[in-house]
């Protein structure tokens, strides 16, 4: 029975490691990385537990896939590798602590060179403003986005170049013209191209814009026809002091009597109210008991009060900025006319969406 045990006890004591190994890919992704390291192996062990992987757990995975990619000598592999990490996780540190020393080092080496110049872009939206013309489709659209390093740019739609320069790290606002896209419903691809060091990274802008009909407008309602009542007392003559004529009485051919009738005009009534007492004195108040203008104020004082508010003016502290007028947003709407099949206005509704898409390495 004793030997028995013992034999149990060694097999545990040699199976059990391999066991283990066979549920932590931490663990067999270390013994591939000692010294000597295999990143060959370390590499399939990643290719070969990802499925199996956790949120956490794939995150960290993706960003060794890319240092094994380095260190492989693959950098086109790398480059991928790394774009597809930062644009799914953005600037997201991966969790790499149970690496050993030198591995350590080396990753965060490798690490930081990628999180230092990966042009990234992240909060795209459109930006609406409270000021936006009503009644007709926009002529240019603004979006805001984040850059997580800075980066020369071009924006592009099919073969024309809309715009270029240099961008900060930070937020920017890109303008795109859209006045003639609202013929009918589509959508349209603008390039974001992105270049840091020797590196281009590729951000697709697709605006979708949805063109429909507005429902025709309810018809006005119809008038009844008016009729006279019976029973409305007519207007009678007009008040004699509004009556106006003349009254000619002739026998034969000669004027004898002649008579005329003028409407009376009421005088406009005057009424004169005195001025104030002082200049910049309301009317009918009390004089004031002390006589400004005999009061008067010092050269030295007068000089003392200008210095001190010419200092003060240089001492202000400048105004708080004032809160951005605009709101971000992933779509927008605008009701405008357009041409119908008669010739005539019709009213018409575009619904525009922005769907950003990730970036990818563009080799040129």
């Amino acid at each position: 029975m004793i030997k028995r045990v013992s034999w149990i006890l060694l097999l545990l004591s040699i199976l059990g490691p391999a066991a283990a190994w066979g549920d932590d890919w931490k663990a067999q992704l270390l013994s591939r990385l000692a010294q000597p390291p295999d990143y060959a192996g370390a590499m399939a062990v990643l290719e070969g537990q990802l499925p199996a992987l956790e949120a956490e757990d794939l995150q960290t995975a993706s960003a060794l896939q890319a240092f094994l990619a380095a260190k492989l000598g693959h950098p086109d592999r790398e480059r991928v590798l790394a774009a597809a990490y930062f644009e799914k996780y953005r600037d997201n540190d991966p969790d790499i602590g149970f690496l050993d020393l030198a591995s350590l080092h080396d990753f965060v080496n490798f690490w930081g060179s990628w999180k230092s110049t990966y042009p990234l872009v992240s909060e795209v939206n459109f930006l609406s403003y409270s000021s936006d013309p009503k009644g007709s489709p926009p002529a240019t659209i603004d979006i805001g986005l984040e850059l997580l390093n800075g980066a020369y740019y071009r924006i592009s739609l099919g073969p024309y170049v809309l715009e270029g320069g240099r961008w900060a790290r930070g937020f920017h606002i890109l303008t795109v013209p859209v006045a003639d896209l609202f013929g009918r419903s589509g959508s349209y691809e603008f390039l974001l191209d992105l270049k840091s060091g020797d590196l281009v990274v590729r951000k697709p802008l697709t605006i979708v814009i949805d063109v429909t009909d507005s429902p025709a407008a309810a018809p006005a309602p119809a008038r009844l026809p008016a009729f006279e009542d019976s029973r409305k007392p007519t207007p009678g003559p007009p008040a004699a002091s509004s009556m106006t004529g003349e009254i000619d009485l002739y026998v034969g051919d000669k004027l004898i009597l002649k008579s005329r009738k003028v409407p009376v005009r009421i005088p406009p009534t005057e009424f004169h109210i005195g001025g104030p007492l002082m200049p910049g004195q309301k009317p009918y108040m009390p004089p004031p008991k002390n006589d400004p203008m005999a009061s008067g104020v010092s050269v030295l004082d007068a000089l003392a009060l200008t210095y001190k508010a010419v200092k003060d003016l240089f001492a202000k502290k400048p105004p708080k900025p004032s809160p951005p007028a605009y709101q971000k947003v992933s779509s927008l709407t605008v009701s405008f006319a357009r041409a119908a099949a008669e010739g005539r206005p019709a009213p018409a509704r575009a619904l525009i969406r922005l769907e950003p898409g990730p970036g990818g390495i563009l080799r040129e």
